[in-house]
């Protein structure tokens, strides 16, 4: 929903790790068939059956990141924060360079805005709660595991065709980016409680915050550069160059398409 919702925009990871990720209803229906095995075998010793994607249908963080990107694009969440577009990086520089540039500066700009108009500040208590379950969750995805799967491969194979059918956990027919399509529209749906029918509505909200975003990038680029200029007498004869070779390609274009018959 972070991500979804444009707040959160950077991740200490490793993007090729495996997410190792399982749909609960797997989960499930494997505890059962397990269930149904121990009454109806009797095992000597009690078995252990992985219930993982890691090692049969891995997904990376970042095939993750990319397809919950996919869908939040096409289908947006309503009123975001920000575009949803979050940045994974292992490397603690980086995150916490992004960490300060993406949370702690909007943060703090939109706690201000609010305090102008007389509201309770929230974004950057909503930020530190954030970095801290992120910080919690890094060890995990940071590092990837190997797991047995012979018990539970045995135990599909155990099963009729019928009882795989009504009792499905079989990982490798899984196609992960119908499932995170499946995953965030769910989550807008259920979670969330959006109503489908706004999205339209929330493709056009998308749209002007990109018109905004480059509006600011823009301004904020033209402070940069003229600071810059005032300081600099080489940034200046350069500036000017770069003016002068514009203003001989616009003349070269208008004389072209003058002479032309």
């Amino acid at each position: 929903v972070a991500g979804g919702k444009g707040i959160l925009r950077s991740v200490k990871c490793n993007p090729a790790a495996v997410a190792d990720i399982i749909p609960v209803d797997l989960a499930i229906n494997l505890t059962i068939a397990a269930g149904w095995y121990t009454a109806v075998h009797r095992p000597n010793s009690p078995l252990i059956y992985n219930c993982t994607s890691g090692g049969l249908n891995p997904l990376s963080w970042g095939e993750l990141q990319m397809n919950a990107a996919t869908v939040y694009q096409k289908n947006p969440l309503e009123k975001p924060f920000r575009i949803a577009k979050a940045t994974m990086t292992s490397s603690y520089l980086l995150h916490h360079f992004w960490t300060f540039v993406y949370h702690t500066i909007p943060a703090f700009l939109c706690d201000g805005y609010l305090r102008l108009l007389g509201k309770k500040p929230r974004m950057m208590k909503l930020f530190t709660r954030l970095d801290k379950t992120l910080n919690l969750l890094e060890y995990f995805t940071s590092n990837s595991w190997d797991w047995s799967y012979e018990n539970t491969t045995m135990l599909l194979k155990e099963l009729n065709p019928e009882d795989k059918a009504l009792f499905y956990f079989d990982i490798c027919q899984l196609t992960w980016s119908e499932y995170m399509k499946d995953y965030c529209l769910g989550t807008k749906k259920y979670l969330l409680k959006e109503d489908m029918a706004g999205i339209p509505a929330a493709r056009q909200h998308i749209r002007k915050l990109k018109t905004i975003q480059c509006a600011l990038k823009a301004t904020l680029l033209v402070i940069i550069w003229r600071i810059f200029i005032a300081r600099s007498q080489m940034a200046r004869n350069v500036w000017y160059f770069v003016l002068s070779l514009c203003y001989k390609f616009l003349s070269y274009i208008r004389a072209s398409s003058t002479l032309r018959p």
